[in-house]
């Protein structure tokens, strides 16, 4: 993709980033609330927001094949009807808070479902130019601190809206969905882009199963589950362990953002003194224990701690603070290539086989037992994945 119209493509990631880093972090949190008034029980409304995650990574694993096929009709379509699928999916969440939901089930389970069903589709739609990545993330300057620390701050400023306004829950969701269709009007000024997808669905679907590309997917599935993990069931950890006090869970998660944005280059820093940055058994130990030591947190504070050690020594994917805006970065130079397409599906794979797991513990065992499974899972996943990418990396050369 052209570096063409940057301004507008700046404008629009932003908008886009804000509308993500409040609206996913507090839309699945709502999602297990409603259901929790709706089962009145802690593990069956965990099971429920599990199934309706599942859900929309099931959409977003059958879409995707269809997102390159699109691109032959423009790629800034695509990150138009991405951003209003994202606008339409917080929109759902706004009006649960205005349908009176307590008093008609059916219409808020309706809603919610939609909500997942329009998360998925943004999923399957968006994925962040690669544009984006090689000039507009800069390094060091200014803007760009400001900007992530400006991303960091979401959570908190979420959590204050929420409980400093009547209604701030609806109105958090009505902003977020307003700010992702606004990043959508953004992209008035960037220049449409074409870009040529060679498979059909069909041979998409069977590209991602052949032996070809087994060990690729194999890692796909692995950061899927971490993916998972750290996008729905940590936060449902913390926010349940902080007495699912609003202001406490912002707090943690604007405090952990900020100080991963100064420990990775922190760690960076040491791990080139050692020489180990490239060791894969020396990543392999750091990515397992920065899982474990969240079955230790039990407070603000540890959970600060860990996810601080977390962000500051996995080797970090996305470029920014804020993980739910920006763990879609297209891959090798392209909008979406058929690669791409395939890494995509393979982490809808891991998400849907650890919501399943995590579903099935919470509904068998205690809630308790079903966060430290599949944090323990996660914990594997991400040393299998860091060893089996080196390995790869070695067949490649």
């Amino acid at each position: 993709m052209q570096h063409n119209g940057s301004r507008a493509l700046a404008v629009h990631r932003y908008l886009f980033r804000l509308a993500l880093a409040a609206g996913n972090l507090y839309g699945w949190i709502t999602v297990f609330l409603v259901a929790l008034i709706f089962t009145r029980s802690v593990a069956l409304g965990l099971v429920a927001t599990a199934i309706l995650y599942a859900l929309a990574q099931g959409i977003a694993f059958i879409l995707t094949p269809l997102t390159g096929a699109a691109l032959r009709f423009g790629a800034r379509r695509a990150l138009i009807l991405g951003s209003i699928a994202g606008a339409i999916s917080f929109a759902f969440l706004a009006q649960v808070f205005l349908s009176r939901f307590s008093q008609y089930p059916d219409v808020g389970l309706s809603l919610l479902a939609g909500f997942a069903v329009f998360n998925g589709i943004q999923r399957a739609l968006y994925f962040v130019p690669y544009a984006s990545a090689v000039a507009l993330t800069g390094s060091g300057t200014r803007h760009e601190f400001a900007r992530e620390i400006s991303l960091a701050l979401v959570p908190l400023f979420g959590a204050l809206i929420i409980t400093s306004i009547s209604g701030g829950i609806g109105l958090l969701f009505a902003l977020a969905a307003a700010l992702a269709l606004a990043a959508a009007f953004a992209l008035a000024g960037f220049e449409e882009t074409y870009e040529r997808f060679s498979w059909t669905s069909l041979e998409t679907y069977r590209a991602l199963f052949s032996n070809a590309h087994q060990p690729a997917l194999r890692i796909a599935i692995l950061d899927g589950i971490q993916g998972v993990t750290l996008l729905l069931i940590w936060p449902l950890a913390a926010f349940l362990i902080l007495n699912q006090s609003f202001v406490a869970f912002g707090a943690v998660m604007s405090l952990t953002l900020l100080g991963a944005f100064v420990g990775r280059r922190a760690t960076r820093r040491a791990l080139r003194a050692l020489k180990v940055e490239d060791s894969p058994y020396v990543l392999a130990t750091i990515a397992f224990s920065s899982w474990i030591v969240r079955l230790a947190a039990g407070s603000a504070v540890q959970i600060v701690i860990a996810d601080v050690y977390y962000h500051a020594a996995a080797k970090p994917r996305q470029h920014g603070v804020d993980t739910h805006a920006s763990d879609q970065w297209a891959d090798n130079a392209h909008y979406v290539d058929e690669f791409t397409a395939l890494k995509e599906m393979g982490l809808a794979i891991g998400r849907i086989f650890a919501c399943i797991i995590f579903a099935a513990a919470a509904y068998i065992f205690l809630p308790l037992i079903a966060f430290a499974v599949l944090i323990t899972i996660a914990a594997v996943a991400s040393a299998a994945s860091v060893l089996l990418s080196h390995r790869l990396s070695k067949q490649a050369f």
